[in-house]
Parts: C-alpha cells; structure tokens; sequence
C-alpha cells in the first residue's frame, strides 16, 4: 500500500471511530433531530482541538459562540489593540464548514480591560478602580462621556468586523447582581452601571444595531428563571429590566437564559421563564446548557479536579435533561436556539463536574441519548 492510500485508509477510519463515538444507536445527531425546532450549539474558541473533537462540533452542532476569544479583554486588551486573530480563525472554520457563528460578549463587568475605564488625567482618573466613586461632578460626567465613547467603538468596530457572518451578539451579559428581591432592576453597581449608569444597556444595542442592522441582538443572564413561577427574585428583576428597554425601544430581539444547571433545577421556573419572556414579544435561547452530575450549581467558575461521577449520577442527569429538552420543544416556536457551554467533560469549564453530554473522549454519555429520544418522540 503507497503512502496515498495508506493516508486515506487511516483517513476514513478515522471519520468511521468518529461516527461510532459522536452519534446515537439510531444515527442521529443533535442537530438533525432537533432541525425543525431550533439550532443546537457549542461553544468554545476551536483553537488547539484534536481532530476528533472537531469532527464532533461539525457532526453535532450547527451553531459555535466563542467561549472566550471575542470577550472585551481577549479582543481588545488596550486602546489602540484589537486581537482578532483567534476569533477571525474560529469565523472562518465555521463559514467553511457550514455552522453559524454567536457572539459573545459585548459589554461585561468580568474580563474587560481597565483602560476603558481609566483616564490620563490625574483629575478625573478613578486611580485604577472602576468602582471609586468622584467627588467632582463635572469630573463623573467627563469620564462617563469618554468611556462611552470608548465602548461605542468597541462595539462598532467589533460587531462591524463580523457584519454578515456572525448573526447575533449577547450584546450585554450579566447586568443584574444576585441577592434581590426581585422589586428593583438589581443591577450591578461596579464596573459599566456605577460609571456609565442604567442607560449603558439601552445604548449597547442601540450602538450594536448601528453595526449590523440584521444581526440577532440578546440579553444573556444566568439564574434569571429562578423565582419565575412566584414572580419574584432574580426572574422579577429581569422582566423589570427587559420591560425598560422595550419601552426605550431598544432593539432587542430576545433574551437568553444560560442554563447553568445541576440535577435540582427547577423545571417549572425554566418553563414559566419561557413563557413569560415570549409575552414580552422577545425570542428566547437557552445559550450556555450544562447540567452538573456531581456538586452544586455555583453560578461561578469552579473547576474540581479529580472528582468522579457515579452511574446512578449520569442516568439522573440523562433524566434531567430529557425532562428540559421536552419543555424547549414545547416551546419551540419561541426558542431560537440551545446551546451547550463546552464540547466534553474536559473541555468543559465546569471540568470535574461532567455536566455535558460527551466524556473526555467524545463518548455519548445517557444525557446524550436522552436528548436523542426525547427529539424523536
């Protein structure tokens, strides 16, 4: 055998394990049987994967976010530098492999550069902390001029660099602060809300629009279903907020629930939340899924190491998340997408944890599975 045949022998084996590991018993794939209902998503940043893993986004999913690449530091760590190369490189695999592309995030309080924040004059300079509240008035309303300058530009030349190949933006993440009572809008008070204000938001889309009328603009939040059968806490406070910027008429197409979630979620919150958001005229993604088989829901970064689910755990999990693709079908004519944060266990930043449908070796685990069926049926 030449080395040509050689090459292409080990090429469609190849292609073969990954088929057997990456679909069902049935042949199917998520995106196929959910094509009907909504597109199914990942996301990570498509750098340093094995081929395997790549084969399996392509097979699976056809829609990637970028786990971390287009976010305000990794883009844009000072002024005068935009990093683009790695976000660039994700885009076109994906244009050339026939998958969407989300974007994700325009405007964050976690992992933004301080220089947006920071001013050269030692008068109106909030010495290094974006918290420091000014004395002077005239100072406070010269630096919120100048950040929001700052940011409008951000976003224009972000969202314009991918103007008709990334179809939508979680323009704002995470703006409302956990602990409410769900009577206010509870956003946070650091970082863009104490400097810029409320108003931030509003002007975020505005701005984003203004780069790609077409694009698909959301809200994208952790936790904000919690309290929605009661109407109260954090879901309270959501609807608070989506309704302020409706009436601004801010041009926002949708909101996203991420879906952090562990083997407890309430499963009537998840599906009130929907049905509350849907009569608000907005679209709904479910956008960063992973269910925990093993610890607690933190709402934060934590990586475990070491940690082993049981069976008894998978099965549980498998149950899970049969029980939250049932209520998305339910509601497939509201709900744009699903997409799951991580490709694997291990490329996962709930590593430890085995919150995802694949195992370090791309395996189905039952969740994978489950979802399968509940597809199907």
């Amino acid at each position: 055998m030449d080395i040509r045949h050689l090459i292409t022998f080990l090429s469609l084996n190849m292609l073969l394990i990954v088929t057997v590991h990456c679909s069902d018993n049935t042949g199917k794939t998520l995106k196929e049987v959910y094509s009907a209902k909504f597109l199914i998503g990942t996301a990570n940043d498509l750098n340093n994967l094995s081929p395997t893993e790549l084969s399996g986004v392509k097979m699976q999913y056809n829609i990637v976010t970028p786990e971390n690449c287009m976010k305000p530091q990794p883009v844009h760590p000072t002024e005068n530098t935009y990093n683009f190369e790695t976000a660039d490189a994700l885009v076109n695999w994906c244009t050339q492999n026939g998958l969407k592309v989300w974007g994700h995030a325009l405007v964050w309080h976690s992992q933004t550069a301080l220089w947006f924040f920071k001013l050269e004059n030692p008068e109106i300079n909030s010495a290094g902390n974006d918290s420091v509240l000014h004395n002077n008035r005239n100072d406070s309303i010269k630096k919120r001029e100048i950040v929001l300058q700052r940011l409008e530009k951000h976003i224009k030349t972000v969202v314009g660099r991918y103007k008709g190949t990334v179809i939508g933006w979680d323009v704002v993440n995470e703006s409302i602060a956990d602990g409410g009572n769900g009577s206010t809008e509870n956003l946070r008070n650091y970082s863009w809300y104490k400097i810029a204000g409320p108003e931030v938001i509003a002007l975020a889309f505005r701005w984003a629009h203004e780069a790609d009328p077409n694009a698909q603009l959301y809200y994208n939040d952790y936790n904000i279903e919690q309290g929605a059968v009661e109407n109260k806490g954090k879901h309270a406070s959501s609807l608070l907020l989506l309704k302020r910027l409706l009436a601004e008429k801010a041009p926002i197409t949708g909101v996203g629930i991420q879906g952090h979630w562990d083997l407890n979620v309430n499963l009537a919150d998840v599906e009130k939340a929907i049905e509350n958001y849907a009569a608000l005229g907005l679209r709904i993604s479910i956008t960063e899924l992973d269910v925990t088989s093993i610890g607690e829901n933190s709402g934060i970064l934590q990586i475990q190491q070491g940690i082993n689910s049981q069976p008894k755990n998978y099965e549980k999990q498998a149950e899970v998340y049969r029980k939250l693709f049932e209520i998305f079908k339910r509601h497939a004519d509201v709900i744009d997408r699903v997409t799951f944060w991580g490709i694997s266990d291990f490329r996962s930043w709930r590593r430890g944890q085995d919150a995802l449908l694949f195992d370090a070796q791309m395996n189905p685990k039952p969740a994978f599975h489950a979802i399968i069926e509940a597809g199907l049926h």
